[in-house]
């Protein structure tokens, strides 16, 4: 076994963690994703090197410093999926029983110019952090 590769998976993996926890899950998918592409575009050669290093063998399959690098991405994106969802259903607000004032004319609710401008609206929120109003 390889104990730099470990090591700077275990570093890798404690930076995206950090990420997680203390900036926000998408920059931390970014960042996650974004690191080993620019390794590869930057030293290809050295990239493909150490993602090709075997690190132990299971019953003849051998296991490579990639299939670590999967086994963190797979963890990684199950946890900031997870939270984004979480988030997302904790923002949620239930929509008053009072009605809205009404639309612009011309910009009735059953045309496709005002689903998509609600959910431009919507997804603005979200981004944002408000809540949204959502129908029971």
């Amino acid at each position: 076994m390889d104990i730099f590769s470990i090591f700077l998976f275990f570093i890798y993996s404690l930076i995206i963690l950090g990420i997680i926890v203390y900036v926000s899950p998408l920059l931390s998918a970014f960042f996650m994703i974004f690191v080993p592409v620019v390794s590869v575009y930057l030293s290809p050669d050295e990239a493909i090197k150490f993602f090709s290093i075997s690190q132990f063998s299971y019953y003849g399959i051998q296991i490579f410093n990639l299939h670590i690098l999967l086994l963190i991405w797979s963890a990684f994106i199950g946890i900031i999926s997870y939270a984004e969802i979480l988030t997302w259903y904790l923002l949620r607000e239930p929509e008053p029983d009072i009605k809205e004032v009404p639309p612009v004319i011309g910009d009735k609710p059953g045309t496709l110019w005002f689903k998509v401008r609600d959910f431009t609206r919507k997804l603005y929120k979200i981004l944002k952090g408000e809540k949204i109003k959502v129908k029971p």
